[in-house]
C-alpha cells in the first residue's frame, strides 16, 4: 500500500464508547469518523470554514453514495490512521477514497460520494470556485493514487 507523501491523514485511538458488546468498533461508528476526516479535510487542509458554509453561505455537504470493506476489526485500545484520497471532482459531486490503515496494513477501504446542496432548494449546486480551487489543487497531490492498488501488502 503506497500512499501519496502529502495526502491528509489523521492517527486516532479506539474508544470504549464506539465498540460493540462484542469489543470491536461497531460499523456505524466508523461512518461518523469518515464524516469527521471529511469535515476536518475540509477545514484543516483545505482551509475551508466548514461551519460558514453550513450556517452563513447555506451550503451542505450530503453523502451520496458509499462502499466500504473492512478487512480488520479495530478494538478499544488501538488506533487506526485514516487518509482521504480524493479521486474527482464532478460538477458538483466529490469522490474519494479513505484508506484505514495501521503500521503499514490497510485494514478498511471506503468510496465515497458526496455533493455540494443548497440548504434552501436541497438540491445540488455548482461547487464554488473558492472550494473547487483548493480541492483541484489537493486532487493534483492525491494523482499517483490509482483506487485499485490492492488490499493489504
Amino acid at each position: 500500500m503506497k500512499l501519496p507523501d502529502d495526502a491528509f491523514t489523521v492517527t486516532r485511538d479506539i474508544r470504549f464508547s464506539e465498540s460493540d458488546p462484542a469489543g470491536i468498533v461497531f460499523f456505524a461508528e466508523f461512518f461518523r469518523m469518515f464524516n469527521d476526516l471529511f469535515e476536518d479535510w475540509l477545514v484543516k487542509r483545505l482551509g475551508i470554514d466548514f461551519a460558514r458554509q453550513f450556517r452563513v453561505e447555506e451550503r451542505m455537504f450530503p453523502l451520496m453514495h458509499v462502499s466500504a470493506d473492512f478487512r480488520e476489526g479495530r478494538m478499544m485500545g488501538q488506533s487506526i490512521s485514516l487518509t482521504l484520497l480524493l479521486t474527482r471532482l464532478g460538477r458538483s459531486s466529490i469522490a474519494y477514497d479513505i484508506i484505514g490503515h495501521d503500521e503499514g496494513r490497510e485494514v478498511l477501504r471506503g468510496s465515497f460520494v458526496n455533493c455540494v446542496a443548497s440548504k434552501k432548494t436541497m438540491k445540488s449546486i455548482e461547487i464554488p470556485p473558492e472550494i473547487r480551487v483548493p480541492m483541484e489543487a489537493y486532487l493534483e497531490i492525491c494523482g499517483s493514487w490509482s483506487g485499485d492498488a490492492g488490499s493489504s501488502s
